[in-house]
């Protein structure tokens, strides 16, 4: 599946080739509800094709979707994150390639005096139909190798968080939280 053909609103079932799904009541950045799957492999941004963790990765890529509220059926918002560097850094591109230039919220961090890349970056894409961008990616060394992993969030611009104490926009919310 083609997540930049994906239009918001479609039906949750129509998203997932199979049946390998979980459910948090509430995605941490955007407070919504979350159906999501670790099988990302049948999925695509561009000609960007995601890729697997290794089943003994602490912490696997997946894929899923936001709806408004836990009744809902229609997606409001795609997150992917992907914990593969190679595939990482092809995201970024080709977003910019299908989007135009992101308005950047975090630049790439320097390295430090161990020649270490190490933070994150943070971009954002207002669409025209409606909907936003956000991509975070965050850079790491680990077992002495430079990594990269990401995290993109595709929302409308029209969804509100469900916390009943705040009156905001989702994507305002994570402007905040990655800027």
């Amino acid at each position: 599946m083609a997540i930049d053909k994906l239009v918001l609103n479609e039906n949750v079932e129509d998203f997932f080739q199979n049946g390998n799904t979980a459910v948090e009541a509430r995605e941490i950045n955007t407070t919504l509800p979350f159906i999501y799957t670790n099988d990302v492999e049948s999925y695509k941004y561009g000609t960007v094709n995601f890729v697997n963790s290794d089943g003994d990765d602490m912490i696997l890529s997946r894929i899923g979707v936001l709806l408004a509220r836990p009744t809902d059926a229609t997606i409001v918002g795609v997150v992917v994150a992907i914990e593969n560097t190679q595939t990482s850094s092809l995201l970024l591109k080709e977003i910019t390639k299908l989007n135009g230039l992101p308005e950047i919220l975090v630049p790439i961090p320097q390295e430090n005096n161990d020649n270490q890349l190490l933070g994150h970056s943070a971009y954002l894409w207002r669409l025209k139909d409606n909907r936003s961008i956000i991509l975070t990616q965050s850079y790491e060394y680990t077992e002495g190798k430079r990594t990269m992993s990401s995290l993109m969030y595709m929302v409308s611009n029209k969804v509100k968080v469900i916390d009943p104490n705040q009156d905001e926009f989702v994507v305002d919310r994570l402007i905040r939280t990655y800027k």
